[in-house]
């Protein structure tokens, strides 16, 4: 399969400038097809074949960089960095293949491909957006429908430029309020040499693509069609995301529920939180479409679904953090989701087996070395089958693609996330109504809203644990928000981003043998991660950028 971004329409761009220079450690981008600015400008249809081509480039295939991690666009993103380099998921996998991904001792070698990726990414994100925005303005005909289209892209160069901030900007009591300098800012189309701008400049043009976007939907009267377009919910979701970025809490506080107001986005029942998260429901506010995608072994589903094709490379798809585990509420739903020790029925093994290095391997928490515990994870994996439907959804952990051998189940390992097909392909939440409830009720709590955050709180958990109650106040209630939003929103790409944000350390603590008490984390990735740590968190820009961009005065970089 080759490297393309199968996109019906956008333009040369995407090949010039910042993937010129050491192209090795960029994406291969060649547009299936090349819209120039002027077809935008000259037809309606040119304007929406650009404007899938660009939402297309949220969820397609991108060059196989070192180890074969196929990325795929925002969900690689969010699962690479908001993830595995988090404090409360483990992969084997990036263990095996990519192991400095967890180690977190790359930020600053602006030659790896971890810095590259998501700088290429987005950049390629506003160059088609810019595109867009050039030419759409000049089509004289379905006027309402082409501001449309310019509120989306406005919503989608907003958002890419969010997450160039959470990766390569400091955080913001480390930014001299906003004064350091981050990033090109680029509002053209092309990739012409461009200095740095301040973290406000950027923050600025965020909020005025936004505030643009949104007086453009509210006063529209279309619709968006797919899931994987941006409307102006999701542009007060970036919106909320990036005020929380900035600490511009009453904003933020603001922007989530309106992103929810009048019953939008209703939190998922008990039953759809186990439903396998490879279909969107009426919560999702914005994800890519698996009918659309068809990517097969470059989709999230086949790597990190719990029935994925890759399941046979007994890697595994991710584990819970085991002291996270130990903070969901008895009774909770999300606690059904995880193989840990609670999940054992009958006599045949103790909770203690999970500490034993004969049935649990020391290196990779994998628990194939004892009979009795494999029929344990057996027996669990068909009794959370969503519906009970194995025919539509097979047998988890178990491969789906090479005569459905047997497969290893790790301490921790998950069954939130299924795939559909035979790669496993399915859908990804990039923004849905839970994260923007959390987001509210955190705001909230920053802004003295004690009572609206733990009705936010009881609202959530209402679909989740029918005995949860909260009387918690100021710092205990702001720490119980984040609990939750760690809880909620595992493994769907927020953990390392937050930690970030919150300028808390990433804290993973070792599994030992004999010692019941200790988490399911292997010494190989034990980290006591200081936000000073790398920079402040702070990737390095790419030295493609440097070499091919002189505009930029290299001087601001170890500001």
């Amino acid at each position: 399969m080759k490297n393309k971004i199968l996109i019906s329409g956008i333009a040369a761009v995407l090949t010039a400038g910042m993937f010129a220079s050491c192209s090795s450690d960029y994406l291969q981008v060649d547009p299936v097809t090349e819209v120039s600015s002027a077809t935008v400008q000259n037809t309606p249809e040119g304007a929406q074949s650009a404007m899938n081509g660009l939402c297309g480039a949220m969820f397609t295939i991108y060059s196989d960089f070192a180890n074969n991690l196929l990325p795929n666009g925002e969900g690689t993103l969010m699962i690479f960095y908001g993830d595995v380099m988090g404090q409360d998921y483990f992969s084997y996998f990036f263990e095996k293949r990519a192991p400095f991904v967890m180690t977190l001792n790359r930020f600053r070698d602006n030659q790896t491909w971890l810095c590259a990726y998501p700088w290429g990414y987005c950049y390629n994100l506003i160059a088609q957006a810019n595109t867009i925005l050039q030419g759409v303005d000049g089509i004289t005909t379905e006027v309402e429908k082409m501001q449309f289209i310019k509120a989306q892209a406005l919503t989608i160069r907003a958002h890419a430029y969010f997450r160039l901030l959470q990766l390569y900007a400091p955080r913001w009591e480390d930014s001299r309020n906003g004064e350091k300098m981050v990033l090109p800012l680029r509002t053209d189309p092309g990739t012409s040499e461009m200095p740095l701008s301040s973290m406000n400049d950027v923050l600025a043009l965020i909020y005025s693509d936004l505030d643009t976007a949104i007086e453009i939907f509210e006063n529209n009267s279309n619709y968006r069609n797919n899931i994987f377009e941006p409307d102006e919910d999701v542009a007060r979701g970036v919106y909320a995301r990036t005020a929380m970025l900035k600490h511009d809490y009453v904003l933020a506080e603001q922007m989530a529920h309106d992103s929810r107001k009048n019953g939008r986005y209703p939190i998922m029942s008990k039953e759809e939180y186990k439903g396998g998260f490879a279909e969107p429901n009426d919560e999702w506010m914005w994800g890519n479409d698996p009918d659309k995608e068809r990517v097969g072994y470059w989709s999230n589903g086949a790597w990190y679904a719990c029935n994925g094709a890759y399941i046979d490379w007994n890697n595994g798809c991710g584990t819970i953090n085991y002291e996270l585990y130990r903070q969901i509420p008895k009774g909770d739903v999300r606690a059904e989701l995880f193989f840990t020790p609670d999940k054992l029925t009958g006599n045949q093994l103790s909770i203690a087996a999970f500490w034993n290095d004969k049935i649990c391997s020391p290196s990779s928490m994998s628990l194939v070395g004892n009979i009795n515990m494999q029929n344990q994870y057996r027996r669990f994996g068909r009794s959370v089958i969503p519906d009970g439907n194995q025919t539509k959804w097979g047998i988890p952990y178990q491969s789906r693609l090479q005569g459905h051998a047997e497969c290893s189940v790790f301490f921790g390992s998950q069954y939130k996330f299924w795939g559909i097909d035979d790669y496993g392909t399915d859908s990804w939440p990039f923004m849905r109504g839970a994260e923007m409830l959390l987001t509210e009720a955190e705001a909230a709590c920053y802004n003295g809203h004690e009572e609206v955050a733990k009705a936010l709180l009881l609202e959530l958990n209402a679909k989740r644990n029918d005995n949860y109650t909260c009387n918690k106040s100021g710092d205990a209630l702001l720490a119980e928000v984040k609990l939750q939003r760690r809880i909620e929103l595992w493994g769907e790409g927020h953990n390392f981003f937050d930690l970030k944000r919150w300028n808390e350390p990433i804290v993973r603590t070792a599994w030992k043998k004999g010692d019941i008490t200790s988490n399911n984390i292997p010494q190989s990735n034990v980290i006591n991660f200081l936000p000073t740590d790398q920079g402040g968190w702070r990737w390095m820009i790419p030295l493609s950028e440097l070499q091919y961009n002189a505009a930029i005065d290299q001087s601001l970089l170890v500001q």
